[in-house]
């Protein structure tokens, strides 16, 4: 957080909030929560004598005071914390003047101890009017005529594209402040750190009415998001001020963000047409994505013909292609919660951005950044947003006519464990008028996973056996090499999937393969029954 000046006694009262630096004067040390009310979720602890800058106050109807709070001496996540009480006592090295009522935002009276904060109304749908031929071309105009930016250009943190104030104060503003590079397993830029940032309201709502726009007039829109967008419900390898680094217990259980609603939503509605996904945790079907539109390249755990790729292992040879071809053809990648360190995928937000610079019709719009931290691709970005894609999604969605809180509707599954399909006993579709294949994947089912697999080329020491030729020892266990064959277990509504055992080892295949396979959304099916019956 930067350091800011401490509001002096002399200040009128009625100054707008400004962030200031403080300590934790509480010697036991202050709890803090999700939202400004007391009663919310805890989302950790500080100290006595813990340093954290003050990012935001809200008075309560009893005369308390709430402070959202960043650490800036450990790395903990930001959260509310109470800084005075109605009796005057102190947690926090307060000012000794505390801007007007009306300058912060006042709490409802309600029942209890300490009322909670009124919640700030939802911002209305702001549709835009659909914008012309004019307005794209004025756009692949500026964009082919501005180079990408130095990481010191006072445009680098808005994005090329950008047409709101650039001036120093409203750069964005730092959150959490970390002097260590992102992540201990990728190289960076000297300049580059894991310190995050947001914008300013303002600038925020303007980026996010740009992207709206450029969303209404792309061809074409692929989102390519990365461990970001699941960290708080799976864990990640990345430093954060918002998540702790590392993994959590029962990711197969995991539900989905609204991060993953709010995409699912719009490719429904048709304004994203297809998501690279470099995660393997099915976050984005659980949420309503057709399996159809997720490239998951990196491989899944819920598809045991594309098992999670090792960094020295291949990438399955049907989605490298594919995902080749959206590097090629995107008007327009989103990306998140990646930090574009180099991955061999990365190219369909670099390749989109370099064709941003191109004229003729083969030119982009270019690619979009969502991200609390920077990365140095920054400078590429048509538009470059700071903040929570959590945040950052319900503004857009407010932009694009939408509620910032719609009501989104979980998927629905078929119920029946044995349907007829459009595939033929290798999981391959068939045309129209040819026999159709029963699935069955009730409990006990002899099923195998289909040719064209990508066991071998995943590298995982657990599946190694699965279409080798030697034995392979995995947990000091030999397994013997086998074809692919193995049962259902069970069907577990939980993790939203078919438990299999696959030559010995555990496997998992989500429920929407189900679905995908009745409508023939896919070309392929990455299981199949040992004997199937035919129809």
């Amino acid at each position: 957080m930067e350091a800011t000046e401490q509001p002096r006694a002399e200040q009128p009262r009625a100054e707008p909030f400004r962030q200031f630096d403080s300590t934790v004067t509480a010697p036991k040390g202050v709890v803090l929560r999700a939202e400004a009310a007391k009663t919310s979720e805890k989302v950790g602890s500080l100290k006595a004598s813990d340093a954290v800058s003050v990012l935001e106050l809200a008075r309560t109807a009893s005369g308390t005071t709430r402070a959202k709070v960043s650490s800036t001496t450990k790395q903990a996540p930001v959260g509310w914390v109470t800084a005075t009480t109605s009796t005057g006592k102190q947690f926090l090295a307060m000012p000794r003047t505390v801007p007007e009522a009306a300058a912060l935002p006042e709490a409802v009276p309600a029942q209890g101890p300490e009322p909670e904060p009124e919640p700030e109304p939802e911002p209305k749908p702001q549709p835009q009017p659909m914008p012309g031929p004019e307005k794209r071309a004025e756009l692949r105009k500026r964009l082919a005529a501005t180079p990408f930016l130095k990481h010191k250009h006072p445009q680098f943190m808005h994005g090329r594209a950008y047409e709101g104030p650039i001036a120093p104060t409203d750069a964005p503003r730092v959150t959490w402040r970390s002097a260590k590079a992102p992540r201990d397993d990728h190289d960076t830029a000297k300049w580059l750190t894991a310190s995050e940032f947001a914008d300013h309201p303002e600038a925020a709502r303007l980026k996010c009415k740009q992207l709206a726009t450029m969303m209404r007039l792309s061809r074409k829109t692929v989102v390519y998001s990365g461990a970001g967008i699941s960290a708080s419900v799976i864990g990640q390898a990345a430093r954060s001020g918002q998540n702790k680094q590392g993994w959590m217990g029962n990711r197969h259980q995991a539900e989905p963000t609204f991060t993953h609603k709010a995409l699912g939503y719009l490719v429904n509605e048709g304004l994203i047409h297809g998501w690279v996904q470099q995660n393997h945790d099915g976050l984005p079907q659980k949420a309503g994505v057709p399996q159809e539109k997720i490239n998951e390249i990196h491989g899944s755990w819920y598809d045991p013909s594309n098992p999670v790729v090792k960094y020295h292992g291949e990438l399955h040879d049907d989605l490298e292609p594919w995902m080749v071809k959206d590097s090629e053809t995107a008007d327009l990648v989103i990306v998140l919660g990646t930090s574009l360190g180099g991955l061999y995928a990365d190219q369909v937000a670099t390749d989109t951005a370099e064709r941003s610079r191109w004229d003729g019709d083969a030119a982009a719009l270019g690619s979009v950044m969502i991200n609390l931290q920077q990365t140095d691709q920054d400078g590429k970005m048509s538009l470059r947003l700071f903040g929570t894609s959590d945040d950052m999604l319900k503004l857009l969605l407010v932009e694009l006519g939408y509620s910032a809180s719609p009501r989104f509707q979980p998927p629905v599954f078929p119920k029946e464990n044995r349907v007829l399909v459009p595939y033929d006993k290798n999981g391959d579709k068939v045309a129209d008028g040819e026999k159709k294949m029963w699935l069955d994947l009730s409990p006990g089912a002899a099923v195998r996973i289909t040719p064209g697999h990508n066991c071998q080329g995943a590298k995982q020491p657990a599946f190694l056996h699965i279409g080798g030729k030697k034995p392979r020892k995995y947990k000091g266990a030999q397994r013997l090499p086998g074809p692919g064959h193995g049962r259902v277990e069970q069907r577990n509504e939980s993790k939203m999937a078919f438990e299999l055992t696959i030559e010995g080892a555990k496997m998992r295949l989500g429920l929407w393969w189900l679905d995908a396979a009745i409508r023939g959304a896919v070309d392929k099916l990455p299981i199949a029954n040992l004997k199937p019956e035919m129809e």
